[in-house]
């Protein structure tokens, strides 16, 4: 292995540790006091756990969390790549863990139980910060994240589409049909639209970017982007209107989520390019989106 690839998977585990342990401890801390219901699988987590506890059985919601994501691993690792799924399962392995109903986790913040709307929206940005972060370097949280980046991947549906249309009808059954309180389904509402618009500040996988790069080392910056991006680029000949100098421009279309990788690509072979990157609403034609990780 590459010392670049180890460092780059050391990294991207510690990415793992920190949004999930963010992820659980948010709906530990906030969510849960509220009785308001979580996104993806451990809203089905949530949703179990509070049916089998009308029948007296305790099972932690973190269990639930284990066994719900087993077949998506299985879908993830034929859909989307084996290191993407390799985190997502080291994600799930953690966020178990912390939500096992561990008495000594639990942190009583003054706030006021019901308080839904306050506890909502900061369990909203704070998961949706979590989440955001994971896919914005590759990783996931698990659940409906494997589903989600598979469906892009495949069919070029949003995530986040996919996403709030699963997390809205699972706010309708654990808030309304299991707690049978539509108060707390209005402010899952509520907590789903945060966490989906910070998760779209974050991470904006499958938005499409034209990348223009001015240089004269036009024919070494194509190569360390075609080497390191893996995509085609086309060179054209520029001038300065002051200088009058004659140039190059390299562009190519990536996804943003490639943006950070080639602005280090450029930056590296030539320090004096001057980049701009313009967004894409529209793509006709071949355009390969690589498998995430």
């Amino acid at each position: 292995m590459k010392k670049s690839q180890l460092y780059d998977d050391i990294f991207r585990i510690f990415v793992v540790l920190f949004s999930s342990t963010l992820y659980s401890l948010s709906v530990i801390w906030f969510l849960e006091p509220a009785n308001l219901i979580s996104i993806g699988a451990t809203a089905v987590g949530q949703i179990l756990n509070r049916a089998f506890g009308f029948a007296n059985i305790t099972i932690p919601i973190g269990v639930f969390t284990l066994i719900l994501n087993i077949p998506l691993f299985i879908y993830g690792m034929r859909t989307v790549s084996k290191r993407f799924i390799i985190y997502s399962f080291l994600s799930i392995v953690i966020q178990s863990f912390w939500m096992m109903g561990w008495d000594w986790i639990k942190v009583d913040f003054g706030i006021n139980p019901n308080d839904r709307f306050f506890l909502g929206v900061i369990g909203g940005l704070l998961c949706g910060s979590s989440i955001g972060i994971a896919l914005r370097f590759g990783t996931s949280t698990g659940g409906m994240d494997i589903i989600g980046q598979a469906l892009a991947l495949k069919k070029n549906i949003s995530i986040g589409v996919f996403s709030g249309i699963v997390n809205v009808l699972l706010a309708i059954i654990g808030g309304g049909l299991i707690e049978r309180s539509w108060d707390i389904t209005l402010y899952t509402f509520i907590f789903i639209v945060i966490s989906n618009l910070v998760v779209d500040k974050i991470h904006t996988a499958y938005n499409y970017l034209r990348v223009d790069v001015i240089s004269q080392h036009s024919e070494e910056i194509a190569n360390a982007l075609l080497e390191g991006i893996q995509r085609g680029c086309t060179i054209s000949t520029v001038k300065g209107a002051y200088t009058k100098e004659e140039k190059f421009d390299v562009f190519m279309i990536i996804s943003s989520y490639e943006l950070q990788k080639a602005a280090e690509i450029v930056k590296k072979t030539d320090p004096d390019a001057f980049m701009t990157v313009s967004p894409i609403k529209r793509i006709f034609g071949k355009f390969f989106k690589h498998t995430i990780a």
